[in-house]
């Protein structure tokens, strides 16, 4: 996936609309809710390389976030949005700005974090969407570690697996199964123009 098709599927979308068209065709809770962007007003969409956090244990051998996020971009397309969960500790910091920046220049897209961060102002000007829980200026290197790269994480009640299309904006994060992202898509911008049709009557314009 080049960064034209990227652009091209966000535009005339929301995760409101995207949420929709996901419950039309599939029962299972698609949604996450609570994520803040560095930058306000961003849209950030690709597939997903996932990254798991859990609590520091030192008979287990730690990995570089930045190794652990080359492995897992090199199994999913181009343009992918790392993906990191830290459900057990959602208030310690998962990366700062120059682990951001790394994952930056390794290709990322985007960065979500379902943790905190340090540095967010600094991460307002990467180019590579960043979302997070939070903010803190601890660093937690004493605390987590990477526990997996590239398999099924779950947070905030929805489940994802690598190379899910994942989208999110200011309202959530919605998980679309790859194969199926140019299908709700479409499906999305219907519902879009029947609510904007629908707001027109109510309205008598």
């Amino acid at each position: 996936m080049d960064s034209s098709d990227a652009d091209d599927l966000t535009q005339g979308v929301t995760s409101a609309s995207l949420c929709d068209a996901m419950a039309r065709r599939h029962p299972h809770r698609c949604h996450a809710v609570g994520l803040v962007p560095a930058r306000a007003g961003q849209v950030t969409a690709g597939p997903a390389a996932t990254i798991r956090f859990g609590p520091c244990r030192d008979d287990i051998p730690d990995h570089d976030l930045a190794a652990a996020a080359e492995r897992a971009l090199a199994e999913v397309p181009d343009g992918a949005v790392v993906v990191i969960a830290a459900a057990d500790a959602p208030g310690e910091a998962v990366a700062g700005g120059k682990k951001l920046a790394a994952l930056e220049e390794l290709g990322a897209a985007g960065i979500i974090a379902w943790g905190s961060i340090r540095d967010r102002a600094e991460a307002a000007g990467y180019r590579a969407g960043v979302w997070s829980l939070g903010e803190t200026p601890r660093a937690s290197g004493d605390l987590l570690q990477v526990i997996e790269v590239g398999g099924i994480v779950t947070f905030g009640g929805v489940t994802v697996t690598p190379g899910d299309w994942v989208y999110v904006d200011e309202a959530g994060l919605i998980a679309v199964p790859w194969d199926e992202r140019h299908d709700i898509v479409a499906a999305a911008r219907q519902i879009e123009a029947d609510d904007a049709e629908a707001v027109r009557r109510i309205r008598g314009d």
